[in-house]
This record gives structure tokens, sequence and C-alpha cells, in this order.
């Protein structure tokens, strides 16, 4: 199986679910030769989160943040999808949810 075939949000690599009132990042690393294309975030926070946001940068140029104010789930679904440059990461990182809560985030993404 190919790796544009395997579901990404199955891929370690793209969700990262780490203790409480931590940020939770996922890295997608630049690639020679190939751009990431992100279509979809996906976060969690297991409580209501003090200053919680989510935040997506590109080739080290931040986009606009995003503020989360609740707990629970939520996504964002970007189409058409975003894509980067060749060997360019792309960073999204959701904000510490504070003392006792967890957050969790995941990138739809692929390669192209």
């Amino acid at each position: 199986m190919r790796e544009h075939e395997i579901p990404q949000l199955l891929l370690a690599a793209n969700g990262h679910a780490p203790a409480a009132n931590t940020a939770a990042v996922v890295t997608l690393a630049a690639t020679a030769a190939r751009a990431h294309v992100l279509s979809q975030i996906i976060w969690s926070y297991d409580g209501d989160p003090t200053g919680g946001s989510l935040t997506i940068s590109i080739g080290g140029v931040a986009l606009p943040s995003f503020a989360i104010t609740s707990g629970g789930p939520g996504f964002l679904t970007f189409w058409p999808p975003i894509k980067g440059h060749v060997n360019e990461a792309i960073v999204v990182t959701l904000a510490a949810g504070g003392a006792g809560v967890t957050g969790n985030v995941y990138a739809h993404a692929w390669k192209q």
C-alpha cells in the first residue's frame, strides 16, 4: 500500500496527545521535492481551556490563529486545502489548556 492510500489520521506523525497543560504540536517536516497539503485539523480539550488556541505555520510563517474557548472536540476543514511549498514544514499547535486540561490535535495532510 502506498503512503497516500493510508488514512492520514491513523499515522502517528499526524497526531499528538501530550500530558495535561502541554501544547499539542504536529510537525509535518519539510520534504525535498514534495509539498504538504493540509485539508483538515481536528482537536479536542477534555475540559474548558484557559487561553485555548490553534495556530498554523507554513514555512515558518504564522497564519491567523483561532481561539478555542470551550472543551470538547472541534475541527477546521480547508477547501480548497492549504498547500505549502516544496521543502517547507507545516506546524499545527494546540495551546496548552491550563491546569488539569489535556488537549490533542490531528492534522489530515498528505504530500504532493
